[in-house]
C-alpha cells in the first residue's frame, strides 16, 4: 500500500468523534511488528489477508506514539473480489458469549484488478484510550480508520465497559489471517476482568471463549452475513 499511514493518524487525531475523508499521497514501507511474518500480499481465488504490522515505521514516526497511546496498532489488509464494501460489526461479549452486537464504520472501494475483480489494499489502523469530557467524567474511545493509497475514512467510538474491572487488556491478532471471501475475522480486542488474573490465548476468537467481558472489532468484505454470523 502506497498511503502513509500517519498522515491518516494525524488527522484522525485533530477530529476524533466525526468521520473524514482526505486523499493521501506519501509513501512508507511496510514493517511488521515483533512478528516473523513475510507480507508477500498472495491470496488464491478465494481468500483474503490480514495481517498485523508496524504502526512505527522506525524513528521517523515515533514522535507520534504518545499521541496514539500504547493499545494502538495496525493490521493490513488485501483483498480481490466481487464486493466493493469493507464492512465493520462491534461485537460485545459477556462470559464467553457474544452479548451483542452493531454495525461500525466500514467504507467502500472503486479500484479493480486486471481480471476485473475489485481490490482493497489498506489498512485498518487503531488507538483506544481513556478521555475526560467536559464535566471531568472519564471515558473510554476507540479511534479507528482504514487507510489506502485513494484516501482514508475514520470514526471514534466510545466503548462502555462495565464498572469494577481490575484489568483490561487489548487482544491483538497475532499472525498472518486467510480468510475465505464470504467470511470475516476480528482485527482488534479488548477484554476485562474483575478478577487478579487474566487468560488470553492464541488467537482472539479462543480467548473469546473465557472472557469476563470483551469488546471485538470484526471485518469482512460481504456486508450482508456479518450481522448474524458466529465467531469463527
Amino acid at each position: 500500500m502506497g498511503a502513509n499511514k500517519f498522515t491518516g493518524i494525524l488527522a484522525i487525531i485533530v477530529i476524533a468523534g466525526t468521520i473524514s475523508l482526505a486523499v493521501v499521497h506519501d509513501s512508507v514501507n511496510r514493517k511488521v511488528k515483533d512478528f516473523a511474518i513475510t507480507i508477500d500480499n498472495k491470496t488464491d481465488a478465494s481468500t483474503w489477508l490480514a495481517t498485523p504490522e508496524s504502526l512505527f515505521d522506525g524513528n521517523e514516526n515515533m514522535k507520534l506514539k504518545p499521541l496514539l497511546g500504547p493499545m494502538s496498532g495496525a493490521v493490513a489488509l488485501h483483498y480481490q473480489g466481487s464486493s466493493q464494501m469493507l464492512a465493520v460489526n462491534i461485537e460485545y461479549w459477556k462470559d464467553g458469549v457474544k452479548t451483542n452486537i452493531s454495525s461500525g464504520m466500514g467504507t467502500t472501494f472503486q479500484g479493480k484488478n486486471n481480471q476485473g475483480n475489485y481490490q482493497y489494499d489498506g489498512d485498518f489502523v487503531y488507538s483506544f484510550q481513556d478521555r475526560h469530557d467536559p464535566s471531568g467524567t472519564v471515558y473510554s474511545e476507540l479511534v479507528y480508520a482504514f487507510i489506502s493509497e485513494s484516501g482514508y475514512a475514520s470514526t471514534a467510538v466510545r466503548v462502555d465497559k462495565p464498572a469494577g474491572l481490575n484489568i483490561i487488556g487489548e487482544m491483538r491478532l497475532q499472525q498472518k489471517e486467510k480468510v475465505p471471501l464470504d467470511e470475516s475475522t476480528i482485527v482488534w480486542g479488548l477484554q476485562g476482568t474483575d478478577k487478579q488474573q487474566m487468560l488470553s490465548y492464541s488467537s482472539i476468537a479462543e480467548t473469546l471463549q473465557s472472557v469476563q467481558w470483551a469488546m471485538v472489532v470484526r471485518v469482512g468484505f460481504n456486508a450482508n452475513k456479518y450481522l448474524t454470523r458466529n465467531v469463527n
